[in-house]
């Protein structure tokens, strides 16, 4: 089975980790997989890189292209620092993407904003291609946010875009939805099987007013259990100065300053702990020192994830305390390494962790009900050591890349094989 992964990048961030885990996964069941993407991190040889194409006009057609999306997402741009990421439908490469797809059976599309023109790409692709479409936030049918942040107009078609600041019916957001319509009704929607990581994820495509006649099938992201695993927390802690008798709080996330990631709550709660031995790493990309009343240390995401995985080992706990999410990766990686979860009840958190068996979800928002939590389960050693290896075992069973693989080869296999 011949599979194109279809991804704005390859390992840069939770959406392109996740696609590049499933090409891995698809490998090692001896599957021909490969992926194209518009930025390329890793070595690997199986990822292409697209290629512009360089001919002069081709150039002039771009740099034309991008100033009129430089021009027109200025609302978009204006945005406030710390809100959640907003994409247009539209791309500089215009339909060069679809033309430079290799031959497969199975199209995969993933995480394509700022790649994929929905117009110009869904026009070139030839009706009845077999397309699947792994949805790794809400931007495929709303128009133009990654999350909602609770706006409901996504059920409908857009406009007076909160997120944009704007009281204008027609404004950017509703015309985004209009071309992203447009683009699906052109194609068939009939032709595109939507996947999604989590139910709540599933549950928000359809009763969206985009993709709510879809074919809509959920299947979990997955991991390499045996480099996310349960190790030697001295070492761990030793590798990385860690003090060895510390309680430690662990949080991670790839956009620490997005609101919806919830760092500020965060720091409410652990400023309010009266734990003498606290200890709080914090993992994140662009992570300035917080002040806090105990012990920290704050470390650039790791993209490495032998040392990922270590990172995880030093810890007691780990607190994700986002207010909206899909099927966090970093709750996953956690898990598998056997660390107890704390967090809130939101998106499909739930549904990695068990609360009470794998750790504790608390009221959204509530940064008084997330310490309260924290400090339960830090004064409580052996339910802890319970979690860890009601983690590990959830973690084994739910979420391993041969699972993901198989999963996906069974909707594969039901499709027409395109050419």
């Amino acid at each position: 089975m011949k599979i194109t992964h279809v991804s704005t990048r390859d390992i840069l961030g939770g959406a392109a980790r996740a696609a590049y885990r499933l090409h891995i996964g698809l490998l090692r069941a001896n599957h021909d997989s490969r992926m194209l993407v518009l930025e390329k991190r890793s070595q690997d040889s199986s990822v292409e890189a697209f290629r512009p194409p360089s001919k002069w006009a081709a150039r002039v057609r771009r740099a034309l292209h991008r100033r009129l999306l430089e021009r027109e997402g200025l609302p978009i741009a204006s945005r406030p620092e710390g809100t959640t990421f907003f994409s247009d439908d539209r791309s500089q490469h215009g339909a060069d993407l679809a033309r430079q797809l290799p031959p497969s059976g199975i199209l995969h599309l993933h995480w394509v904003a700022e790649f994929l023109d929905y117009r110009a790409f869904f026009g070139v692709l030839p009706r009845g291609r077999p397309v699947v479409w792994t949805l790794h936030d809400m931007n495929q049918f709303t128009g133009g946010c990654h999350y909602s942040g609770g706006c409901p107009k996504f059920v409908e078609q857009c406009g007076a875009c909160p997120q944009l600041d704007s009281v204008d019916a027609n404004d950017l957001s509703r015309q985004i939805w209009g071309r992203k319509h447009s683009a699906y009704t052109g194609f068939d929607l009939e032709g595109i099987h939507f996947v999604t990581p989590s139910r709540w994820l599933a549950g928000e495509a359809c009763r969206s007013g985009l993709l709510g006649k879809a074919r809509v099938s959920v299947i979990p992201y997955s991991l390499d259990t045996e480099t996310f695993k349960p190790q030697d927390r001295r070492g761990a802690r030793e590798r990385f100065g860690v003090p060895s008798g510390a309680q430690v709080l662990l949080f991670a996330a790839d956009s620490v300053r997005e609101k919806r990631k919830g760092l500020a709550l965060l720091l409410d709660a652990v400023r309010g702990l009266a734990l003498p031995d606290l200890f709080v790493v914090m993992i994140g990309r662009r992570l300035q020192n917080q002040e806090l009343p105990c012990q920290s240390m704050c470390v650039d995401f790791v993209s490495d994830e032998a040392s990922m995985s270590l990172l995880y080992n030093t810890a007691d706990l780990f607190v994700i305390p986002s207010i909206e999410d899909n099927l966090p990766n970093t709750a996953l990686e956690a898990q598998a390494c056997g660390v107890p979860i704390v967090g809130f009840r939101v998106g499909g958190l739930p549904e990695i962790v068990r609360d009470g068996q794998t750790g504790v979800l608390v009221t959204p928002s509530d940064a008084h009900a997330l310490r309260f939590a924290v400090a339960a389960l830090m004064g409580n050693s052996e339910q802890r050591s319970a979690m860890s290896k009601a983690s590990r075992i959830r973690a084994e069973t739910e979420f391993r890349l041969d699972l993901q693989a198989r999963r996906y080869v069974e909707l594969y296999a039901e499709m027409p094989q395109g050419c």
